[in-house]
């Protein structure tokens, strides 16, 4: 009897210390997906990884994208470029079961690791959802939920997805920002608009991972050598949960210039055709719209100036587009409505500084000093300031 109770006793423990040997083999772990949404926030994609312990039934989802619209000072740290974000463990079925009721493609892709590997992956991600290290300074291109996964699954293979994908080229940070707000004119507009000439540098597939599909297309082909030296394909081919009835992302951004031209040319001959109207509701009219041409360009040049000028915003910054809008033709607003004999002479004087603020930024652009190309800008603001 006592033997019984002692061997029972000895292979329990057995039993316990084979399973604490290899922790890892109770853990699972997934990259999962989610393709463009409505919002504008929305528009690149959600990314996030969920770890999955078949020993103890927790199955947790972790991303990086969170944030909230009613958190204190959101709008100043947003104006500002400030803005904190956090890391967050849901559930993994509430993640997926609230992802289905939209209209975005969801995809998993199980993630091939070693067990220490997913040992140190579920520590990392634990880690960072902890009350004192889940907040972090976003940044657009740079430090993004997308970034901060692709961090975390280079360190767990001791850098080698880095080495994998820093030599392979692509075009520009503008060019997959402008591609990925394609469901919006206006949202590409405004980003072309905004963007600075740093945001034109060619990148590498390393940088393409700001993008969340760009890190599941890389995991997907990224062959890697485990701690057990054994070599791996970080992940498996993705499995579709939902498509999306979405088109998907173009290849290439629209072309603008035409419809800015357009544009000009109209804004242009209104401009022209109001300067000697001849009743009053003529006048009137004539200055309403010439008030709404001059708001339209220095509006978006004061809120260019103050984003280079005065906010974190250094994807705004070295911008070429600051030039030819420069804010001062709001000082039109106020020769528009005080009336004397040289009003028309002072107003093209005005326009005069945009007109060298457009030939500087021509020169910038053709010296090489900044490698900006607002081929959407230079077509509006030419007939306005010539």
């Amino acid at each position: 009897m006592g033997f019984r109770i002692h061997f029972s006793l000895i292979l329990t423990l057995l039993v316990i210390s084979s399973a604490s040997l290899f922790p890892g083999e109770s853990l699972k772990a997934n990259l999962i997906i989610v393709g463009p949404g409505d919002p504008i926030y929305t528009y690149w994609g959600h990314i996030g990884i969920s770890i999955e312990n078949t020993e103890s039934g927790e199955d947790l989802f972790y991303d990086f994208g969170n944030f909230s619209f009613y958190s204190d000072n959101f709008y100043k740290d947003f104006a500002l470029g400030r803005m904190m974000y956090l890391g967050l463990a849901t559930p993994t079925d509430r993640f997926i079961s609230y992802s289905m009721t939209e209209d975005r493609t969801l995809t998993v892709y199980p993630l091939n690791l070693g067990h220490e590997e997913l040992i140190e992956l579920d520590e990392t991600l634990r880690w960072w959802v902890r009350p004192e290290n889940r907040e972090y300074l976003y940044d657009y291109f740079l430090n993004n939920c997308a970034t901060i996964i692709r961090d975390i699954l280079d360190d767990i293979t001791d850098g080698q997805l880095k080495a994998f994908s820093e030599n392979d080229p692509y075009i520009s940070f503008r060019h997959y920002a402008r591609t990925g707000s394609d469901p919006s004119f206006f949202a590409e507009l405004l980003l072309d608009y905004l963007l600075g000439s740093d945001l034109d540098k060619p990148i590498n597939g390393w940088d393409l991972m700001f993008l969340p599909q760009a890190v599941a297309d890389y995991v997907e082909s990224f062959k890697y050598i485990d701690k057990d030296g054994k070599t791996r394909i970080l992940a498996d081919k993705g499995i579709v949960l939902k498509s999306s009835s979405r088109p998907p992302v173009p290849d290439e951004p629209r072309t603008l210039w035409p419809t800015m031209l357009l544009i000009g040319i109209i804004a242009g001959l209104l401009w022209r055709l109001s300067s000697s109207p001849g009743k009053k509701t003529t006048k009137i009219a004539a200055g309403i719209s010439r008030a709404l041409i001059i708001l339209s360009i220095g509006i978006p040049g004061l809120v260019l100036g103050f984003l280079t000028t005065f906010t974190d915003h250094a994807s705004a910054y070295r911008n070429i587009n600051l030039w030819p809008t420069f804010p001062t033709v709001l000082i039109g607003l106020i020769v528009l409505f005080i009336p004397f004999r040289k009003k028309e002479l002072l107003l093209s004087w005005i326009w005069t500084v945009n007109l060298t603020g457009l030939i500087f930024a021509v020169f910038l652009r053709i010296s090489g000093i900044y490698i900006q190309d607002p081929y959407a800008f230079r077509p509006l603001l030419t007939p306005l300031t010539l």
